[in-house]
């Protein structure tokens, strides 16, 4: 893919995430760097040994962290919808007939929207503002292009729509198992999503 780009693009250093034009920045490693942040950026390339896992000096999230994070942010998650839902149930239990209620059918249809709403902020306004979930930043993990880039708000969307197809159910026990495989074979530890949306989900001490 071209890395050129117009001449008066505004384009943000992949350290410091401050915006310059495209003058005042300098490709390093496939990578736009600013003049603050070029000498420690080049010492991190040219430091990158056996004991390196990429070219910019990155060290990927494994497997069992990047579970353990997810973990985190389905507590995170659903410990309010479950305190929501102990004081909700309580009164629909009271709600006379059958499923087809219309109360009771209304209410399933509001909480599911909000649920997937909530959902869908979380993950993708954190993608977005922040690099990471809850669960990542808890890990000290960093989602970033491959670049180096933070993720646009299209990428922010792409991770959790492919995150969401890999749930669905039935198609989730061919596809889960085979991200798992990619995570823990791939040299760069990508998981299914990560391949679709060009993502690497990386240690965030190791691009300070």
């Amino acid at each position: 893919m071209s890395t050129q780009v117009p001449p008066q693009a505004d384009l943000a250093c992949s350290q410091c995430e401050r915006m310059f034009a495209h003058s005042d920045l300098v490709q390093v490693a496939g990578n736009w760097v600013c003049g603050d942040c070029k000498p420690a950026f080049l010492s991190r390339v040219m430091a990158g040994g056996p004991g390196a896992t990429s070219p910019l000096g990155w060290h990927y999230g494994g497997f069992w962290m990047r579970l353990g994070a997810r973990f985190i942010d389905s507590f995170v998650l659903m410990t309010p919808i479950l305190i929501l839902a102990a004081v909700l149930v309580p009164n629909l239990l009271r709600v006379r007939g059958d499923a087809s209620n219309p109360a009771l059918a209304a209410f399933s249809l509001i909480f599911s929207l909000m649920l997937f709403l909530a959902v869908i902020l979380y993950e993708v306004l954190l993608l977005r503002y922040y690099g990471a979930t809850v669960g990542k930043m808890a890990c000290g993990l960093k989602v970033v292009r491959s670049d180096g880039r933070s993720l646009g708000w299209g990428v922010s969307f792409g991770r959790f729509f492919m995150l969401n197809v890999e749930g669905i159910p039935y198609l989730n026990l061919v596809l889960m198992p085979i991200s798992g495989i990619m995570t823990g074979v791939d040299k760069e530890k990508r998981s299914l999503h990560d391949r679709v949306c060009d993502t690497r989900v990386i240690y965030k001490r190791s691009t300070a």
